[in-house]
């Protein structure tokens, strides 16, 4: 649990609690699943930017056989639809205290361990931030732990990849002619820049990075060059000419890479960064 403050977590916790007890446990078929579950909650409650309109984000971790019987018991309640969504997702749409509404979603360990394969640097950051109400079999701690390993097995890797896309990217946002077709490109590119620079402000001091609508406002809060990367990445999306543009660029550019050496990434493979991946991992400076 990082980034919400002792006080915020525990009235998090609390609620969660109280959800659970007025709502979850006296269901029929949720109620039934709920002692061998790990609850915990993520999104905005858990990570300290929640406003009116975000809901209670819930999430009930379940062995895989488990979550077969629970998941089979909705769908033939036509509480879940496979169909139109293959995750197991309920929606209570009536407001809880301050909440608007609470989303349930419940994953088997098969599940989580696909999201620690395939977007680890986002799962890792989730699941260290999750407010956790009970884990009573220790899946969720296990799933953390090795997601962790892995990410910091990773991390020189990572460091390439991103900064190889940010480069390529920030390279291709002034080309010599702009005909109309490409001002789409150009959109999307300055988006590519903009994402991965903000996922380097993370990866340049060892973390894992979060979801993009939490990026700007977590690379502020959570990282020591966060704050000069951000001011950066505004003046490139307020940037119209391309004089501005390319001024802008550069100096994320800067920063990015300022931030990347005090991580430990050498000066040397900064400016080799296009051989990426024939390179990969970083070598020594």
């Amino acid at each position: 649990m990082k980034n919400c403050t002792e006080e915020a977590a525990h009235e998090t916790a609390a609620l969660l609690s109280t959800y659970l007890q007025e709502r979850v446990s006296p269901h029929p078929l949720l109620g039934r699943a709920l002692p061998d579950a790990a609850v915990y909650a993520t999104g905005s409650a858990a990570f300290g930017t929640w406003d009116e309109q975000s809901p209670l984000n819930v999430r009930l971790l379940l062995p895989d056989d488990e979550h077969l019987t629970v998941a089979s018991a909705l769908q033939e309640a036509h509480l879940w639809d496979p169909a139109r969504d293959f995750r197991v997702r309920l929606l209570d749409r009536e407001p809880f205290r301050r909440f608007p509404g609470v989303e349930i979603s419940l994953l088997s360990g098969s599940q989580l361990a696909r999201e620690f394969q395939f977007e680890l640097p986002v799962a890792v950051w989730v699941h260290q931030h999750a407010i956790v109400l009970q884990d009573p079999a220790g899946m969720l701690e296990t799933a953390l732990r090795a997601g962790t390993e892995a990410f910091d097995a990773r991390l020189d890797n990572l460091r390439c990849e991103h900064y190889y896309r940010f480069r390529q990217a920030r390279s291709d946002l002034l080309p010599r002619i702009m005909p109309r077709r490409q001002t789409t490109l150009m959109a999307i590119k300055r988006g590519e820049a903009i994402r991965e620079a903000l996922r380097l402000a993370f990866l340049a001091e060892g973390k894992p990075y979060p979801y993009d609508k939490w990026l700007e406002v977590m690379a502020e809060r959570e990282t020591r060059f966060g704050a000069g990367i951000v001011t950066a990445v505004r003046a490139l999306v307020s940037a119209r000419e391309l004089q501005t543009v390319e001024r802008a660029g550069k100096v994320l550019r800067d920063r990015v890479a300022f931030a990347l050496q005090q991580g430990g990434v050498s000066e040397k493979w900064l400016e080799q960064w296009w051989l990426w991946p024939s390179i990969a991992p970083i070598p020594p400076g």
